[in-house]
């Protein structure tokens, strides 16, 4: 089996880590190579430099660019010559000393002949830590909105070169368990569910439970062999909730510090920012956390909505829109607990479930013998 799968993902989005957690699972299946070992191996051997993470894109402009095209010649090579199942790491971007310095464009995209792109993103707050942290970008001072206008520019420029290549495009938050990334890369055939579910309207009391609920459903879900895309893995909505509890309170300077604190894995994290940082950096947050759940809506097969709780969403709704009527896709909608459910759900869904159980035991008559 060939497949060649290119990820990608801006500096700081853990998608190096990613990959490498992908593969530790794969039972040796997959394997894995990073674009700057064999790019230093290039600037050693061609031209006499020893260029490490922390130096290398402080080269020429031009210079880059020769040992970046040889690099990606060779592993193009090596994976015509030892053909098998590929996770390829690379950042399409960089914003470097203030330029955007490109590390992915056609001509080299192309040379890999890649089956699929992945675009690994996380939290801005996450990403400018790992950076604060990291020797090779410690230097720069990264705004939020500056780590958000770099993923949506990177973000834009894979799915276009997927366009272009005609390969697959998912965009995968770091927060996805390893087993969806190992699966994309190995078994591509399997069904892809995007989970749509409420999350603003979910009553307080009621939030920890239904969080519960909603992972153990996502693990029903892959033990079926549906690969499930989980909006959820990305927080950064808590910058907007941050926002608007501050106004409420009255905060008007732009120093004034505001504590955002997000919930990953059961631990509590919390960062603090200017006020103005996060009026800066919110009406990006706000346009992408949409475009990004549209682009997994994209990748997926299905939606499937989880509301077992019978809660008003507009979230949820705008994504069943999209899902049926934009896309054509299948969209089932689980609904339970109070009242019948409004026709703006009714109207977009193609099947209607009154518990995940019911659910379940649909999706094992459709997929057949091989489920669960």
């Amino acid at each position: 089996m060939r497949r060649v799968v290119v990820v990608t993902g801006p500096a700081g989005s853990g998608a190096y880590e990613a990959v490498s957690e992908a593969a530790a699972g794969s039972g040796g299946r997959i394997k894995v190579l990073r674009a700057f070992d064999t790019m230093r191996e290039v600037a050693l051997e061609e031209h006499g430099l020893e260029i490490s993470e922390q130096n290398v894109l402080n080269l020429l402009r031009e210079r880059l660019m020769s040992i970046r095209a040889e690099a990606f010649r060779r592993i193009a090579e090596r994976v015509e010559s030892d053909p098998g199942v590929y996770l390829i790491r690379t950042p399409a971007t960089f914003f470097w000393g203030g330029t955007v310095i490109t590390g992915l464009d056609y001509s080299v995209a192309e040379a890999l002949r890649p089956d699929a792109f992945v675009v690994v993103v996380d939290d801005v707050m996450s990403v400018r830590e790992r950076l604060a942290s990291d020797p090779e970008w410690s230097r720069e001072r990264f705004t939020l909105r500056d780590l958000a206008m770099w993923r949506a520019q990177e973000t834009a420029l894979v799915k276009q070169l997927a366009g272009q290549l005609k390969a697959e495009f998912y965009v995968l938050a770091r927060n996805h368990p390893p087993r969806v990334l190992r699966a994309l890369a190995l078994e591509p055939w399997r069904k892809k569910a995007y989970l749509s579910f409420p999350i603003t309207h979910v009553p307080p009391e009621e939030e920890g439970r239904f969080d519960e609920e909603r992972a153990e459903f996502v693990d029903e879900l892959d033990s079926l062999g549906v690969v499930v895309f989980d909006p959820k893995t990305m927080t950064e909505g808590a910058i907007l909730s941050a926002l608007e509890a501050a106004r409420m309170r009255g905060v008007s300077d732009p120093s004034e510090p505001v504590e955002v604190a997000v919930e990953v894995g059961g631990e509590v994290r919390r960062f603090e920012y200017p006020y103005s940082e996060l009026e800066a950096v919110a009406p990006l947050v706000e346009g992408q956390i949409v475009e990004r759940d549209f682009d997994m809506i994209e990748s997926a097969d299905m939606v499937v909505v989880y509301n077992p709780l019978g809660v008003g969403s507009p979230g949820v709704a705008c994504e069943m829109l999209y899902g049926h009527r934009v896309l054509g896709k299948r969209v089932y909608l689980i609904w339970g607990g109070r009242g019948m459910p409004s026709p703006f759900y009714t109207y977009f869904a193609d099947a209607r479930f009154s518990s995940k159980g019911e659910f379940l035991e649909y999706m094992r008559e459709s997929l057949g013998p091989g489920a669960g």
